[in-house]
């Protein structure tokens, strides 16, 4: 499914990806230019057409700059939109997860996952390959050229690279496993950064900096022993490729030199042999670093694949709803995995023009009760109704949208009051500013940043964001728990008006008595 999907969203740079790969074939030929042009330079000394060889080699050069310059800017540009292509596909499956999935995995490691291991995966799949295959193509190609220029030479340096195949298989297992370990281990330090930085509030209120700046310290630690681990491996398939590359000229020098009266090798031969052999250095240097690369990639494609795992579509005969006209709690129960029950035997009926408070002390289940109006858990007991239907036959799809919520952990972002209110709708302006009236924040100018505000300012922008929707059922978590008594009056008085005019269901999980007297006309009570 991964490489399917990542294949799909590359794939309006595949015409982009082969200019670059031509760029990139072109900047091998014009590698081995100069070394043959000084071989033919040194063996032509003392001729008349020195000059125009001297120009040559220049003119080459400038070429192979060129090239190369424009393979690099290429690469990369292609490298960064395929990134943010990938980015943008992951981010999107995420939103769309199961609201469970965000309780049992770290936000730390989903960011790492989108943020970073995307950004290996892209390169696996968008650029490794046709690297892959023309650095094999540029060594076979330099490989002809030192043949032609003496073959013995050419075969004493075959022999003497055979080491670099050795060290290769045995680094490669150690450096697959550790690859997987320092991925895992960036995920836990990033999640630790995030989650604490998230409890800064709490954290400082109980004066417990240390305790956290310890704990954070001994996850880095962790980490770096992993890191540390990974780069050693890392640094060994490097240098025992560098140590190869740089023996690789000397020890062909020398059997030219050794072989030189014998074989007819001239001084142009022994220099053209070891200006070109460095060829040989970035294509194999490319190949170790492949190797590693193909190993990170393998190491997270399993955590990448879990970004894009999606619940099975529900039963396409199930019951369509478009309107919400009663909810119904039929002997309503809720299990906790461990046995722990939330609530049982509820029963209880509101209509179009209610308002029903859910109170009871904290750990009664009424925020489970929540969830499981808006899906997100279902009843191990008894039965929701909508319009006299168990909502486990109706497509979710087709209601969940008549709902709307304003929790306790309301989310505010960086931009003006007004785009908080339009949440990416298309709002008008006239609707947002009779919204934030009703909200009681029409004193706040739109255009200011919801960021600077105070908690129950912030929870009041909420409260405007749900009020804007299109809903049947307006659901309210603690929606005055930030406000003093005389807001919190007005905010009933207005709701109760909003309600009148639009004839809706108000489900309101409250501890005010305020707003269970003066805004609410039935009550559920969890004990």
């Amino acid at each position: 499914m991964l490489l399917e999907k990542v294949n799909k969203v590359l794939k309006p740079l595949s015409k982009f990806r082969l200019f670059v790969i031509f760029i990139s074939g072109l900047v091998i030929i014009a590698s081995l230019f100069p070394p043959l042009l000084i071989r033919t330079l040194i063996d032509s000394l003392g001729q008349d057409n020195l000059h125009f060889l001297v120009v040559t080699i220049l003119t080459s050069l400038l070429i192979y700059f060129v090239l190369d310059f424009l393979r690099e800017y290429l690469w990369s540009n292609l490298l960064a939109r395929g990134k943010g292509f990938v980015r943008a596909l992951l981010f999107e499956n995420v939103l769309h997860k199961e609201y469970d999935y965000f309780l049992t995995h770290s936000l730390g490691d989903i960011s790492n996952k989108i943020l970073n291991d995307s950004e290996i995966y892209t390169r696996h799949r968008l650029i490794l390959l046709p690297t892959l295959l023309l650095n094999i193509s540029h060594v076979i190609i330099v490989a002809i050229f030192l043949a032609f220029i003496n073959i013995y030479m050419m075969i004493g340096a075959i022999i003497f690279s055979f080491a670099f195949y050795g060290i290769y298989k045995i680094v490669n297992k150690r450096l697959r496993e550790t690859a997987v370990k320092e991925r895992e281990g960036y995920s836990d330090m990033l999640g630790a950064a995030n989650e604490t930085l998230m409890g800064i509030n709490t954290i400082q209120l109980y004066s417990v900096e240390n305790y956290f700046a310890k704990y954070f310290e001994r996850i880095v630690e962790k980490y770096e022993t992993r890191l540390i681990t990974f780069k050693m491996w890392n640094a060994l398939a490097g240098s025992a490729t560098y140590a190869v590359i740089s023996l690789l000229p000397i020890a062909s020098v020398l059997i030219g030199i050794l072989f030189m009266p014998i074989m007819n090798i001239s001084a142009g031969d022994i220099l053209a042999f070891y200006t070109l052999l460095p060829n040989l250095s970035t294509p194999l240097k490319n190949l170790t670093e492949f190797n590693i690369e193909r190993q990170n990639a393998r190491a997270i494609e399993k955590r990448l694949e879990e970004l894009l795992e999606k619940k099975e579509a529900e039963n396409e005969n199930l019951n369509k709803i478009e309107k919400i006209e009663t909810i119904e709690f039929e002997n309503l129960g809720f299990d906790h995995e461990k046995g722990k029950k939330a609530f049982k035997n509820l029963n209880i009926k509101v209509e179009l023009g209610d308002a029903l408070a859910i109170t009871g002390p904290s750990g009664t289940g009424k925020t489970t009760m929540l969830r499981m109006l808006k899906r997100r858990k279902n009843p191990t007991e008894g039965k929701i109704l909508l319009n006299g239907i168990d909502a486990l036959e109706i497509d979710v799809d087709s209601y969940i949208e008549r709902i709307a919520v304003l929790t306790q952990d309301f989310f505010i972002f960086d931009d003006t009051i007004s785009e908080n209110i339009n949440l990416g709708h298309n709002y008008s302006e006239k609707l947002i500013r009779d919204r934030a009236y009703t909200a009681c924040i029409d004193h706040l100018s739109l255009d200011e940043n919801a960021m600077g505000l105070s908690g129950g300012e912030k929870q009041r922008v909420a409260l405007a964001r749900a009020l804007a929707c299109d809903f049947d059922v307006l659901i309210l978590d603690e929606p005055t728990s930030e406000l003093d008594y005389e807001t919190e009056t007005k905010i009933i008085k207005n709701l109760k008006e909003f309600q009148k005019e639009h004839c809706c269901i108000l489900i309101v999980v409250t501890h005010s008595e305020n707003v269970i007297k003066n805004l609410c006309t039935k009550n559920l009570k969890l004990l």
